[in-house]
């Protein structure tokens, strides 16, 4: 709220403590990891991988909210993709690393715990380490929530613009120049999940909205590459509709492997929004109306 600069700074911070922690997990656990602990390899199948990954996801998708930040970017076009390329690469290197080596350290069936990487390192001899991880994953779960603060306040802030929501959001601060409203009211609900409902459960239902709106967006590319071959493009999807259709597929596999509990939460979300965006948003839009009076003096 105060200023983007100090809230990147903050979160840098935190992500430097979270990577070293990450690191040093790596480092101290190799020599205790034990090949003979990857047999079986996948002791679930790949199905049980494809699981997982529909419930870690949110772990792994803040690249979407660097793209939520591009007004504030001072070269969006070629930072932005290249942010976006290198987290998802720092992530998945990450990610692969610290499976193997906690699967290499200790049967996988010994980590099905709140906190199986402290698990692993003390029954392997190295308590010490349970400390450092801990303090390393609050601060990987306060960057993770950051980045999704801003990256949802800014969304509020531009849907308020076009008319979506109350103009009480777009009002930015007479001195940061942030969205401060959407920032507390966002911040506020988002403790009082965070608080009160399981991980799991909150990590599902925002996957599978989060895996919904990839689709919408994938086909989105491919319907207005014809529909409006000539609109202003500041960024222009290469390979156009394969890139598309794989984001849709992909997306759509995931979205298979949640449990039908997240379905239905997210139907009565799904419901509540549309009821919010005809009976407010649709007719406020100052892109649709906009759209309508443009039709209109065509027809005049």
């Amino acid at each position: 709220m105060l200023r983007i600069e100090w809230g990147a700074r903050f979160n840098t911070v935190m992500v430097v403590v979270k990577t070293a922690a990450v690191l040093l997990v790596v480092a101290a656990g190799l020599p205790h990891v034990r090949v003979e602990n990857w047999t079986p390899f996948m002791p679930y199948g790949f199905g049980g991988v494809v699981e997982g990954a529909a419930v870690v996801f949110f772990a792994v998708f803040g690249y979407d909210t660097l793209t939520t930040a591009a007004e504030e970017a001072k070269d969006p076009q070629r930072q932005l993709p290249r942010a976006v390329l290198l987290s998802l690469g720092v992530a998945l290197t990450l990610y692969v690393a610290v499976s193997l080596v906690l699967t290499g350290m200790v049967r996988y069936d010994t980590l099905n715990n709140p906190a199986p990487v402290a698990a692993a390192f003390t029954a392997v001899g190295l308590p010490w380490a349970t400390f450092i991880i801990s303090v390393a994953a609050v601060a990987g779960i306060i960057s993770v929530m950051l980045a999704f603060l801003l990256g949802c306040a800014r969304i509020c802030f531009a849907m308020s613009r076009d008319g979506l929501l109350p103009p009480w959001f777009s009002h930015a601060h007479p001195r940061f120049h942030t969205p401060h409203r959407p920032t507390l009211v966002i911040g506020a609900l988002t403790a009082i999940v965070a608080g009160l409902y399981p991980i799991r459960e909150v990590a599902e239902l925002v996957n599978i909205g989060t895996l919904s709106a990839f689709v919408v967006i994938c086909i989105s590319v491919i319907v207005m590459r014809r529909t409006r071959p000539d609109a202003p493009r500041s960024f222009r999807t290469p390979l156009v509709p394969f890139i598309p259709l794989v984001g849709v597929g992909f997306s759509l596999w995931l979205l298979s492997k949640l449990p039908a509990a997240a379905w239905e939460r997210f139907a009565i979300w799904m419901v509540l929004g549309l009821i919010f965006y005809f009976s407010y948003g649709h007719a406020r839009s100052k892109l649709a109306r906009a759209a309508a009076a443009s039709a209109q003096s065509t027809r005049v």
